[in-house]
């Protein structure tokens, strides 16, 4: 089997913002959609594992070095990390002409909804699965606090049908999706994402409103929570601006 899934491609107008480079958003779809891919390869698709079996991501982080323009040949990459017990990183890396424009990783998980339990996933992948040992970025995740209560809030955002997923519930992706378009191109131009860290708290799910909250950091940088309508937090965001 193959451990490492690779791919070239163009980045596609439809992933692109009014710069004409890659959207932030938009790092989440590739990401979450070569992983899809490459579970499929390894059979171990949620299909593939048994319809009470659903891969959950937990969290994700992605580091911009730079945006790729339209139309410019990338080499899209992914591969899972040894777990330890039942969480696994999955890398990813974006490479263009000069090196890694974009590098991610995603702490997953896979859940049988049935037990509520979660399942050790060395044994899904088997003994004899050769996991690669390279890391797309260094670091943790960041450490986010879910209490926004002295924050001040900076919208409401209304889940839509084409937020939800598979699993009838919003999609990892759609809440960055859903974050940026509270900004206008203006604001977004002016400042640029270098860091980004999301950690999924609870499902959303549509026709659900969620308060968006917004503060800053000690070290500058901005948090985000996004609030469901029983005060329980959905997601938790932080962007270290360029």
């Amino acid at each position: 089997m193959e451990n490492k899934m690779e791919r070239e491609l163009l980045i596609p107008l439809s992933h692109c913002d009014n710069t004409s480079r890659l959207s932030v958003p938009f790092m989440f779809n590739m990401f979450m959609d070569i992983a899809t891919d490459h579970a499929v390869q390894l059979k171990l698709s949620s299909k593939d594992l048994g319809e009470d079996m659903f891969w959950l991501a937990t969290r994700t982080k992605i580091v911009v070095n730079r945006r790729p323009q339209m139309s410019e040949k990338v080499t899209l990459a992914t591969w899972p990390q040894k777990a330890v017990r039942v969480r696994a990183n999955r890398h990813y890396t974006v490479c263009d002409d000069k090196g890694v424009a974009v590098a991610g990783k995603t702490e997953w998980a896979v859940i049988n909804t049935a037990t509520g339990k979660l399942q050790r996933l060395n044994d899904l992948y088997g003994e004899d699965f050769e996991f690669c040992e390279d890391v797309s970025c260094e670091g943790s995740y960041a450490r986010i606090s879910d209490n926004f209560d002295d924050a001040r809030v900076l919208a409401e955002y209304k889940i839509r049908c084409t937020d939800i997923d598979v699993g009838q519930h919003m999609n990892n992706a759609a809440y960055v999706r859903a974050l940026f378009s509270l900004f206008s191109c203006d604001e977004l131009e002016k400042s640029g994402v270098k860091e980004i860290d999301i950690t999924y708290k609870n499902q959303s799910f549509e026709g659900e409103i969620l308060t968006v909250k917004e503060r800053v950091a000690e070290d500058g940088a901005y948090e985000y929570g996004m609030i469901k309508p029983d005060s329980t937090v959905a997601a938790v965001v932080r962007i270290v601006r360029e």
